[in-house]
């Protein structure tokens, strides 16, 4: 199971989705990588006495967290909370790094302090409900989700559809994580992730060749995704139907030679 945080850079400034307040997700990263590490790079001559010397911190946070450099961003974070105190989006990134390293507690406690700060800061409460749901923690996630889906203006709602169908799954409510988990494949951005969950879904339901169809649609819609093509062979080499399954998982030993799923993949062939 994957949660979806809200957590993007240059909508640092004013907030962050998952990573900070009502603006960009995780999905919604800088055009390039090159970009930002240039950006970085220029910053990082501004000193503290440089009034902008807190973004200059948070923008350099922000590249770290998009490399999985989780900890070293933590550290950049900080020093940006502690060169200019109170800053919601700080407190908000804070608790996306905790939230990549399973620290949930300090997460939590960020997430709050992001939230007393600006109560309406959307992206924090989104990233709140992702912590709430790693913890167990299903009412609370619920109601922080369906509070972020009450704000109109949200733009990345097709990711809390996911975590809300993520937590009714959870929850057993298959019915209300359906409807949900449909909410996020037929947004204008489709989830991949609420594909997995929503076929998985189906077929606990015994409606096989929908749950089949579902990935089939995955794979077409995210053909840059090895996954998806690991998915739907799994699910069918489960069903038992491993001449169907077989194209589908020598095509991850193919696309993603030496990787974990493609262990797997070979695990499920020498299976069959």
């Amino acid at each position: 199971m994957k949660i979806l945080v809200s957590c993007a850079m240059f909508s640092i400034i004013a907030a962050i989705s998952g990573c900070a307040g009502t603006g960009s997700t995780q999905s919604s990263q800088p055009s390039t990588t090159n970009t930002k590490a240039t950006s970085a790079s220029k910053d990082a001559k501004s000193g503290p006495q440089d009034p902008l010397y807190s973004l200059t911190l948070m923008r350099q946070g922000s590249l770290l967290l998009q490399q999985g450099q989780y900890d070293e961003a933590l550290a950049k974070f900080e020093q940006a909370e502690r060169v200019a105190p109170g800053n919601a989006t700080v407190y908000n990134m804070i608790g996306v790094c905790h939230l990549r390293t399973r620290t949930y507690d300090e997460a939590l406690m960020a997430f709050n302090t992001a939230l007393e700060l600006v109560p309406s800061y959307t992206d924090a409460r989104n990233n709140r409900g992702a912590t709430y749901l790693s913890l167990g923690q299903l009412r609370l996630a619920e109601v922080d989700f369906l509070a972020v889906l009450g704000d109109s203006t949200y733009p990345h709602r097709y990711r809390v559809f996911y975590n809300l169908g993520t937590t009714y799954r959870q929850q057993g409510r298959l019915g209300a994580a359906e409807e949900n988990f449909q909410k996020a494949i037929t947004a204008p951005f489709p989830v991949y992730e609420a594909y997995v969950e929503l076929a998985e879904v189906v077929l606990e339901q015994g409606r096989t060749e929908e749950a089949v169809e579902l990935l089939e649609e995955a794979r077409l819609k995210f053909p840059e995704r090895t996954e998806a093509s690991f998915e739907l062979g799994r699910m069918l080499m489960g069903l038992g139907r491993v001449d169907e399954a077989r194209p589908y998982l020598e095509e991850v030993l193919a696309k993603a030679p030496g990787s974990e799923i493609a262990h797997q993949a070979a695990v499920l062939l020498d299976s069959a």
